[in-house]
């Protein structure tokens, strides 16, 4: 059988070979020019400012997770405490993604602190959400951290149908989001998050100058209502969005979080999981069977793979008043626990 094509079929398909041209070109230039983390929502924080313009080498401490880590570890704070120790300059740098889930973390890592680029040290951020195989924002995830390499690997593990493709094909068209907002990137950004990236390391919260420590108080009383707004917004669906078809140890989050801890180790790095402490308001909302699953299976797995599981979410980290929101540290809690994590890291860096 002979098809027959007419004009209007091969304008079609020039339109389409154009279109399939300038996205790889597009996505080509993006590679190339360090720019896939210019993305529309950037906070929390400036990767791109991590990966294309600081350019940490000989780093001490990476610290990989979500929105907890950046209130929870504050660099400055945690350098000090390292140099102190021991008798030497470090550098610690803490990038963090939104709703991040193990899944979005590893990607991060590989990205930023991977190769050449390998921390001494690589602290990741884990909680039972973010090993949920039915992660709350798994899509999102996806969309706005995958590469085109990846794309194989997200269409197989597509469980939500329409939306998971369409986050799989992302990464396909990216590069020309990434171009648009590079050209329209503004000038300032939300809560300093670039500066916050270039000279603290990163994180919510800096400290050892009295910039820093102004900086941080403005930031905690802005946000004083922040505690409530989040009861009444985000804890009446937390079992029914973050908990629903809970399961860990399997789907892209767990697959991602085994793999972190294998690169690490095939780097030479040594890798600390952290259970990241949330207020006993939020840790009420945590069914429990699913909280007892994911100890089961993310402590025994850490080990198996080379890494140390570090549990701080225990009572005496559940207190209200070092807390801006009921599973976010303020800026006291901040820089508590970013002296325990000097304890916990301080001689593997001997």
């Amino acid at each position: 059988m002979k098809l027959a094509f007419d004009a209007t079929d091969w304008r079609g398909f020039q339109v389409l070979a154009w279109t399939a041209t300038f996205l790889t070109l597009a996505g080509v230039a993006t590679e190339a020019l360090g720019l896939k983390y210019v993305q529309e929502v950037e906070w929390p924080t400036d990767l791109f400012a991590t990966a294309a313009l600081r350019r940490p080498a000989g780093i001490d401490v990476a610290i990989v997770g979500s929105s907890r880590s950046h209130y929870g570890f504050a660099p400055t704070a945690i350098d000090a405490c390292l140099s102190a120790r021991l008798n030497r300059p470090t550098q610690t740098v803490s990038s963090n993604r939104l709703a991040a889930s193990t899944y979005a973390t590893d990607i991060v890592a590989r990205d930023l602190f991977s190769g050449e680029r390998a921390p001494r040290v690589l602290v990741i951020e884990v909680a039972p959400e973010s090993l949920n195989a039915n992660h709350f924002e798994l899509d999102y995830n996806v969309a706005s951290s995958a590469d085109v390499r990846d794309v194989p690997e997200c269409v197989a593990a597509a469980v939500s149908g329409p939306p998971a493709l369409a986050a799989c094909a992302r990464p396909l068209v990216r590069g020309v989001e990434n171009l648009a907002f590079f050209l329209h990137r503004p000038l300032t950004e939300h809560d300093h998050v670039t500066w916050m990236a270039l000279f603290a390391g990163g994180g919510q919260y800096c400290f050892g100058t009295p910039a820093c420590e102004a900086r941080n108080a403005e930031y905690d009383q802005r946000h004083a209502g922040r505690w409530q707004t989040r009861i009444e917004r985000v804890l009446p669906k937390v079992r029914a969005e973050r908990f629903v078809d809970y399961q860990v140890g399997s789907g892209l989050p767990s697959a991602h979080f085994v793999a972190m801890l294998d690169r690490a180790r095939a780097d030479g790095v040594t890798p600390l999981v952290v259970n990241l402490p949330v207020s006993a308001t939020y840790q009420a909302e945590v069914p429990v069977e699913a909280y007892a699953a994911y100890l089961a299976w993310v402590a025994p797995t850490t080990a198996a793979h080379g890494g140390r599981f570090l549990n701080l979410n225990m009572p005496d980290w559940q207190e209200r008043p070092e807390y801006l929101d009921p599973d976010h540290l303020n800026g006291k809690g901040a820089l508590r626990l970013s002296q325990r994590l000097c304890d916990e890291v301080a001689d593997s860096l001997h």
